[in-house]
């Protein structure tokens, strides 16, 4: 045997080696097996932490007057990028003109405050600056490349975009492809989108989708890249390209993984204290016993077991104020509109009315039929392509041809908006819980919503849709007051009093504008916005089975797919509350209850224990906006 020291100091053989007892060993073992889980040792000298809620990254400091060309924390520019490899890091090349075209990689003044034709006296003293680069046959062609990489842990990213520009428009044309890589030197790259040469001098507008956004969360390492990867076209000098204000938002939700690390150091940590050193001498066995390992993993377990649930608890939390902040944005959109046209939008564009049917529109008819042309005056669009300006959506509103219907503009109208998911339920359309068949066309992948706007306390649709089948289960809307149709029939009342009457109508209707100033109850006390049901058919046959709970989808979609009620109308199958079953009725998927916006622009957590045994109960009231009632909120968060 060869000499070993004793726990004591003294020398004695190899085999009485010093430690402590094995199961506080395998405590700390497990515990750093999961802090493990969530961490790396790479080494990161320019990566930037993403914190708060929000990065943006203008480039501004680019061309001070110093005259740096170094590229901000987190960010370079490279040659030789391939598919597989990010290529070397360029040295950087002190540059402060915009027209000057030298090769590398140059702060040039921005697009987006200047013109093709301006000056380069005034391009020079430009203050919104960009980062670009010129390509020559020794600076990546193919190879140049923008790069970010950031840490990401911890953070659920929501939302992603920058500008792609051409300062300097040369006969030879570049192909740049927008990418992410995962890893410290990732080797292989994800293509989020392309952008070739537009031939002009410009900004081009560039959103990360949901899915891209969703895959480069929780991550130590992320390289997001604009890069050349094929060969430029044509001849004689090339583009000066360049990228400015990309910005990306967030939501912190903690890793499971660190979280079981630290309540499994904080229950191990008293057992440590309390160990009396001279039992270390003690140890002298070989190796784990059966029984030993046994106990660790029945520890490890009853740890697992008591700290999961906390987990799910904290990133619902943490799910349920990114839900609230999407309301709180959107509810801000539409009080943006208001403030900027003196109305709020209408509920939605609609000219299909059905024959013979008083104040009858069918949006989603009208939203999904073919063969609309320019001169038809069909559109069944909604309030939500309205405030898309107010939402940092120009471009997708923009876009929007105006001269069709939503099926005319399905490229748009399947765009995910990721302000319009809630994150407990889902971050875009999910096929295999048949999401897409509630959208125009069941071939649709995208452009659903969780959030629809308040028609009041009335029945604002047909459910089971009686006589006529081209009609049938379309949950054709019934307007309320619309001049073109006075008076309803009776048989549209909710305990006697009509849809039409003051007392029960909400801030959106169909074809006519609300004003917030039309608000009588107070607007902190009247629902402007909130979450939706999304309901599918139980199987079961039957009206109340199908008709009633089968929901639309679509944020440019009119009608049902937008809009719910706060009535309480059992006649019509309409039990009332949340998270009911009845299509026309508003819910979530968080625990409890949902999240609604109110006329104040405020956002509120509302339980489903509210009171609403009847029309005339706390939740109906809240959806009416001016019925003269006394409804607080205080009693229904």
């Amino acid at each position: 045997m060869t000499a070993g020291i004793w726990a004591d100091g003294r020398e004695g053989p190899s085999d009485h080696r010093q430690g402590c007892p094995r199961l506080w060993f395998c405590v700390m073992a497990a515990a750093a097996i999961a802090a493990g889980l969530g961490s790396g040792s790479s080494a990161r000298a320019a990566i930037v932490t993403l914190t708060g809620s929000s990065y943006a990254q203008t480039f501004d400091s680019l061309g001070t007057a110093s005259g740096t060309a170094i590229p901000p924390a987190g960010w370079d520019v490279r040659t030789a990028a391939t598919g597989t490899s990010l290529g070397s890091t360029a040295a950087a090349v002190v540059r402060q003109t915009w027209g000057d075209n030298a090769k590398g990689f140059l702060n040039v003044a921005s697009a987006t405050l200047r013109s093709s034709t301006t000056s380069t006296d005034t391009q020079n003293s430009g203050t919104n600056r960009a980062l670009g680069v010129r390509q020559a046959n020794d600076f990546g062609n193919p190879g140049a490349s923008f790069n970010f990489q950031f840490d990401s842990r911890g953070m659920s990213l929501t939302s992603g975009s920058l500008k792609l520009m051409m300062l300097d428009v040369e006969p030879r044309s570049t192909t740049w492809s927008i990418q992410y890589g995962l890893g410290a030197t990732p080797t292989s790259f994800t293509t989020i989108g392309t952008w070739a040469d537009p031939g002009t001098w410009g900004t081009t507008p560039f959103t990360i989708d949901t899915a891209s956004l969703n895959a480069m969360s929780y991550q130590e390492s992320v390289w997001f890249r604009v890069a050349a990867l094929s060969v430029s076209t044509g001849t004689g000098a090339r583009d000066t390209i360049a990228i400015d204000d990309f910005r990306m938002s967030f939501v912190p939700e903690p890793a499971p993984s660190l979280l079981v690390a630290t309540g499994l150091l904080g229950l191990a940590a008293p057992a440590a204290a309390s160990m009396k050193f001279r039992r270390l001498r003690r140890c002298r066995r070989r190796g784990f016993t059966l029984v030993e390992l046994l106990v660790t993993i029945a520890i490890i377990g009853l740890l697992l077991a008591m700290l999961l649930p906390a987990v799910q608890s904290a990133r619902e939390s943490a799910r349920r104020v990114h839900c609230a902040n999407n309301l709180k944005q959107i509810s801000l959109g539409c009080l943006a509109y208001e403030a900027s046209q003196g109305h709020l939008p209408a509920a939605t564009k609609t000219t299909d009315r059905k024959p013979g049917c008083q104040g009858c529109y069918d949006p989603w008819n009208e939203a999904r039929r073919t063969g609309v042309v320019a001169g038809d005056n069909l559109h069944g669009t909604s309030w939500l392509l309205e405030i898309l300006p107010h939402l940092d959506q120009t471009p997708l509103f923009t876009a929007w041809n105006r001269e069709t219907n939503v099926l005319g503009n399905a490229t748009v109208a399947q765009t995910d908006v990721p302000l319009f998911y809630c994150p407990t339920r889902r971050h875009g359309i999910r096929t295999g819980r048949d999401d897409h068949k509630s959208l125009p066309s069941d071939t649709w992948r995208g452009g659903g919503t969780d959030y629809g706007g308040c028609m009041g306390r009335v029945d604002g649709f047909l459910n089971n849709a009686g006589n006529n089948s081209d009609w049938s289960g379309r949950h054709r809307y019934c307007e309320h007051n619309d001049p073109a149709d006075p008076g309803l029939p009776a048989s549209w009342s909710i305990q006697g009093l009509p849809n039409g009457h003051p007392t029960v109508d909400g801030l959106f209707r169909t074809v006519h504008p609300r004003r917030i100033a039309a608000v009588r109850d107070g607007s902190s006390h009247t629902i402007l916005l909130g979450e939706l049901q999304r309901l599918r058919p139980n199987g079961l046959s039957g009206a109340a089975n199908t008709d009633n709970r089968t929901s639309f989808d679509g944020w440019a979609v009119g009608g049902a797919s937008t809009l719910f009620v706060t009535a309480t109308d059992p006649a019509r199958g309409n039990p009332g509350g949340l998270n009911n079953g009845f299509f026309e009725s508003p819910g979530s998927e968080h625990a409890g209850g949902a999240g609604f916006g109110m006329a104040d622009g405020s956002v509120h957590f509302v339980t489903e224990f509210i009171d609403a045994k009847d029309n005339a109960a706390l939740f109906p009231l809240l959806g009416a906006m001016r019925d003269g009632q006394p409804a607080s909120l205080a009693s229904a968060e």
